[in-house]
């Protein structure tokens, strides 16, 4: 009744293991540091320095990314067109 899995099935499957979680960590940086950092930098030149502060910017973490993610879309686009 039970299936023969061979050592290369199981190698395979730790293989790929292995890549999701290098792609979920490299995925995971770029949104930590990259973009959070692109966001939060940008709003405080923006605000002259007052948002996102202390406690601001871990309670509004998602706000931050998403600009990041708007700031780097339009450079992307701006340089785009005039490039």
């Amino acid at each position: 009744m039970h299936k023969e899995v061979s050592v290369e099935e199981l190698a395979e499957g730790a293989i790929k293991t292995i890549l999701r979680l290098i792609r979920f960590i490299l995925i995971e940086a770029i949104c930590e540091f990259l973009i959070y950092w692109v966001g939060r930098i940008f709003l405080l030149v923006v605000t002259l320095g007052n948002y996102p502060r202390g406690k601001q910017a871990e309670e509004h973490e998602g706000r931050i990314i998403c600009t990041g993610i708007v700031v780097i879309i339009l450079s992307i686009v701006l340089i785009s067109i005039y490039v």
